[in-house]
C-alpha cells in the first residue's frame, strides 16, 4: 500500500439557523454550505509493524495526539472495517485553525477518503462512511460530501443545491479564535429577537446568481453571541459594506468572515487593506464538483 494525499476542503456557511436543541445535547440546524477551493493537504501511509501511528501538522499550535479530528477518524475506521496496522498521517495546514471554516472537520474526512481507498470496493459503503463522520463531528458528513448542500438535523441531512456562479471568496481571520461550544453556550443565552435567514429564498437566489436577492436573504444566527464575545466581528463586517462588498457574512461559529464578488481584483485590494490593519486573508473561490 503506498502514500494517499487527499485535499481537505474548507466550507464557508453562507446562512445558517439554528434551531431547537435536541435530547442529545445538540441543536438542530438550517444552513447552507460551499465548499472552497482553499484546504489542507492530508497525507497518510501505512507504516510496518515495528512502528506507532503518528499525527504530524506543519502548524506547530495544532494539538496531534488521540483528540485530533483525523486521529478519531483513524479509531473509527480500524473499528468499522478490516483496517490493521500502523500510519503515519501528515497534515499541511492551509484552513485557519478556530475560524468557522470546518478544517478539523475536513482532515477527519480526508482520513476517512483516505483509508476507504485500501479497502476492497465491495466493502466500501457510503452509508456506514457517513455514520462514521456523523460520530466524528457533525460537519465532517459535508466534507465528504463537498457540494453546494442545504444541511438539517445536526448535519446528516445533507440536501444538494445548484449554484450557479462560482464566486471568488475573500476570508479575512481575526487573531482571536472562537470555539464552538462557547458560541453556542451564547446563543442559548439569547433572549432579543435575531434577524434570521430565508433558506429558501438564497436557494433560488443561488440558482438564479441573484446578488440582490442572495443579500436579503443571508444570515447567520451564530454571529450574534459570536460579536458578543468578539465585538471586532462587527467591526470587520462593517468594513466590508464600506468596502462595497456587500455580500458579506461570518461563517460558522467563527471568528473568520467572508466576503463574495465575481470582481477577483477588488477582493486582492480589500485584502491588502485588512492585511495592514492585522488580519490574516485568504482569496479563493468557490469549489462547485
Amino acid at each position: 500500500m503506498n502514500t494517499i494525499v487527499i485535499r481537505a476542503l474548507a466550507k464557508i456557511n453562507l446562512a445558517i439557523d439554528v434551531l431547537d436543541k435536541r435530547a442529545d445535547g445538540y441543536h438542530d440546524i438550517d444552513m447552507i454550505t460551499i465548499p472552497l477551493k482553499l484546504h489542507d493537504s492530508v497525507e497518510i501511509t501505512p507504516l510496518g509493524p515495528n512502528y506507532d501511528t503518528y499525527l504530524f501538522c506543519d502548524d506547530p499550535t495544532i494539538v496531534c495526539d488521540e483528540s485530533n479530528l483525523a486521529y478519531k477518524a483513524l479509531d473509527k475506521m480500524k473499528e468499522n472495517f478490516d483496517i490493521n496496522g500502523e500510519y503515519r498521517m501528515f497534515i499541511y495546514k492551509k484552513i485557519p485553525v478556530e475560524a468557522g471554516l470546518g478544517g478539523g472537520s475536513a482532515n477527519a474526512a480526508a482520513i476517512i477518503k483516505a483509508l476507504s481507498n485500501y479497502l476492497p470496493k465491495e466493502q466500501v459503503d457510503d452509508k456506514k462512511l457517513y455514520d462514521i463522520a456523523l460520530s466524528i463531528g457533525s460537519d465532517v458528513p459535508f466534507c465528504l460530501f463537498n457540494k453546494p448542500a442545504r444541511i438539517k438535523g445536526r448535519g446528516e441531512i445533507i440536501e444538494p443545491i445548484k449554484v450557479a456562479y462560482p464566486y471568488y471568496v475573500l476570508i479575512v481571520k481575526p487573531q482571536l479564535g472562537l470555539a464552538t461550544k462557547t458560541v453556542y453556550a451564547g446563543f442559548d443565552q439569547i433572549k432579543e429577537k435575531i434577524r434570521r435567514p430565508d433558506i429558501n429564498r438564497l436557494i433560488k437566489a443561488l440558482e438564479k446568481d441573484d446578488q440582490e436577492e442572495m443579500k436579503k436573504s443571508m444570515a447567520n444566527v451564530l454571529s450574534v453571541p459570536a460579536i458578543k464575545a468578539l465585538p471586532l466581528i462587527s467591526t470587520l463586517l462593517e468594513e466590508m459594506e464600506m468596502m462595497n462588498l456587500v455580500l458579506n457574512g461570518m461563517s460558522g461559529t467563527g471568528s473568520a468572515c467572508f466576503a463574495l464578488s465575481k470582481d477577483k481584483k477588488l477582493l486582492e485590494r480589500a485584502s491588502h487593506v485588512f492585511n495592514g490593519e492585522g488580519y490574516s486573508t485568504y482569496i479563493t473561490q468557490f469549489y462547485l464538483g
